[in-house]
């Protein structure tokens, strides 16, 4: 990703921190060694939470935007 902004950098540090919580669960760090079904909850797990991440930056921008605009002026 060419200038990540500061949404997705938030978001690469929580999906990083996912995939080193699913290594730990599969319970061997060398990925050589891995199944398909590893490798495939792997990808599910790290696009997942960059995702999730994502949207939840958006729903509270959403909503402090929906506070200052519902602020009488």
């Amino acid at each position: 990703m060419v200038d990540p902004n500061d949404q997705e950098v938030a978001a690469m540090l929580t999906a990083g921190d996912i995939a080193g919580q699913y290594i730990d669960a599969v319970g061997r760090t060398d990925m050589a060694t891995w199944s398909e079904q590893d490798w495939r909850g792997f990808i599910e797990a790290v696009c997942g939470a960059y995702v999730d991440s994502l949207i939840e930056q958006q729903i509270a921008i959403n909503s402090a935007v929906a506070k200052v605009q519902a602020v009488p002026g």
